[in-house]
């Protein structure tokens, strides 16, 4: 069996569960000391937005020097629930991944693109396991090599900030065109 026809029959398997069913994923895995690990398929995830410029700063924006790139992407499981039933179940993760911008790479027309990651944080919905923070917590991983993080305490400005000003459920769908689609429709 060939490689794609091997990936299309796990794709079709892991679609024909039914999610309606679930409220909570299984898919955040933690230690015993509570601490996220990083989830070793990162790279399936599917991007819900992106960024130019989006820093955690008060500084006004600097078109020569734009600063990072963040791209948003969400688990694959949460995003079938979320299409499927236009909510998040408890579990759902989302990861903000920080590039640098790059202005000089070859061949390139003018613009920037991405060039080495140096932040990661991933937010995970869990109402049930972080109901002292409106079930939203945030975790960061500094480099690629690092396989665990402790949440950021409760109570934190990321949370503070989600619930605020995310547009749905403590998430900036207002940035993320697919997710903003699906909302569109109920």
């Amino acid at each position: 069996m060939k490689l794609r026809d091997l990936s299309t029959l796990l794709l079709s398997a892991s679609l024909s569960v039914p999610l309606c069913a679930q409220t909570s994923l299984d898919v955040a895995q933690y230690n015993d000391a509570g601490e996220l690990q990083r989830p070793a398929n990162l790279v399936e995830w599917i991007q819900t937005g992106a960024s130019l410029g989006s820093e955690y700063s008060e500084l006004p924006f600097d078109a020569a020097k734009p600063g990072s790139l963040g791209v948003v992407q969400i688990e694959p499981a949460a995003y079938r629930y979320f299409v499927e039933n236009g909510t998040y179940a408890d579990g759902t993760m989302f990861l903000l991944s920080f590039y640098r911008a790059e202005a000089q790479s070859a061949p390139q027309l003018p613009g920037f693109v991405q060039g080495d990651m140096f932040l990661q944080e991933i937010h995970v919905i869990d109402k049930a396991r972080f109901a002292d923070d409106s079930g939203h917590a945030f975790f960061t991983f500094a480099a690629p090599e690092v396989m665990t993080s402790e949440r950021i305490a409760a109570g934190n400005e990321c949370t503070a900030c989600h619930l605020e000003h995310g547009a749905f459920d403590g998430s900036f769908t207002q940035f993320y065109p697919l997710m903003r689609a699906r909302l569109a429709r109920d």
